[in-house]
């Protein structure tokens, strides 16, 4: 099955980063070389796990029977293994990157959920979060896919250190959540705060039907990614439709004059959506949710992220 859908590239193979930034007058993208080396470290371990994304698969078959059973399981195993919640589709060519062809059937999405407390201390904090939830994902999605090649079938791991999936996509039709206006799905229980690994593979497996639970409807209505995002970045009504989802467009090259230009991670988008405890009804979650937005409201709340050393300066004490 060859894929469909455009991907950007990251980082400096980015030509319109590159592009943002000789515009600012910047040699080196300053996000990157302020990383903290906790965050380089956990890059590697993701970079590392990107070179045993495939392997052998082995030459006895394990019968499945009852593809429904086997989901069962291979959810069983994922949960197992750390995810916070696993979702399986059929993997169409949508899914996939226009560059890539996989000669799987379907698509296994298991999300991490991040800690939303660290979104009070900081982006720094946020960021160290955000990395050790990312190799949590390719350390789950790489063993899983090591497993059902054991199993005797194919099976590739989709994850920083290599990925071939939309990701975005295969977790929507896995049935984890609907996609929200700031550009990040968005889990019933888990809001936005959660991160993927991904396996694609020919293991006979039952699929899930996409989560519609109000999502977009809210988003319709609701702008408070739109009205904290530092940049602009997230229009307020305009939306495009592809298969029927509402696509709100964030302007990327505003985006990045936030989330790359600066030192500080931005994750401001995320972490103002109320669906953090609006679906699930958690108070504590609810409770931490609002006191991030009166940091954000005491602060103003276009202002970009800053270093929990500013904090007292930035919010006056």
């Amino acid at each position: 099955m060859k894929g469909t859908s455009k991907v950007r590239q990251q980082g400096y193979g980015d030509p319109l980063l590159v592009e943002v930034m000789k515009r600012h007058g910047l040699d080196e993208i300053p996000l990157y070389t302020h990383r903290p080396p906790e965050t380089e470290a956990r890059r590697q371990r993701w970079f590392d796990l990107g070179k045993v994304r495939d392997g052998e698969v082995a030459a006895e078959q394990r019968a499945v029977d009852d593809p429904a059973a086997m989901a069962a399981e291979i959810k069983a195993m994922a949960k197992g293994l750390g995810a916070s919640a696993v979702g399986i589709a059929k993997l169409t060519p949508i899914m996939i990157d226009e560059a890539a062809e996989l000669t799987h059937d379907s698509v296994i999405c298991a999300i991490v959920g991040e800690d939303y407390g660290e979104a009070l201390k900081g982006p720094r904090a946020i960021e160290t979060e955000s990395t050790r939830t990312y190799v949590r994902c390719a350390e789950i999605s790489t063993e899983m896919a090591k497993r059902i090649r054991a199993w005797g079938y194919p099976a590739v791991a989709h994850h920083n250190g290599g990925c071939d999936i939309q990701a975005i996509a295969a977790m929507y039709a896995a049935g984890l959540g609907e996609l929200g206006k700031h550009g990040s799905l968005i889990h019933p229980e888990l809001g936005a705060s959660h991160r993927p690994g991904i396996v694609t593979t020919t293991l006979p497996l039952s699929p899930d039907a996409p989560n519609i639970f109000g999502v977009q409807d809210t988003c319709l209505k609701c702008n408070l990614c739109t009205n904290n995002c530092p940049a602009d970045a997230i229009p307020t009504k305009d939306f495009v439709i592809t298969e029927g989802v509402r696509r709100w467009l964030t302007d990327v090259e505003k985006c990045y004059t936030m989330s790359r230009l600066r030192p500080q991670y931005c994750h401001i988008c995320v972490d103002a959506c109320p669906y953090i405890h609006k679906a699930n009804g958690d108070q504590r979650k609810k409770d931490l949710f609002k006191r991030y937005m009166a940091m954000r409201k005491k602060a103003g709340y276009k202002t970009p992220a800053w270093f929990a050393e500013e904090a007292e300066e930035v919010l006056g004490g």
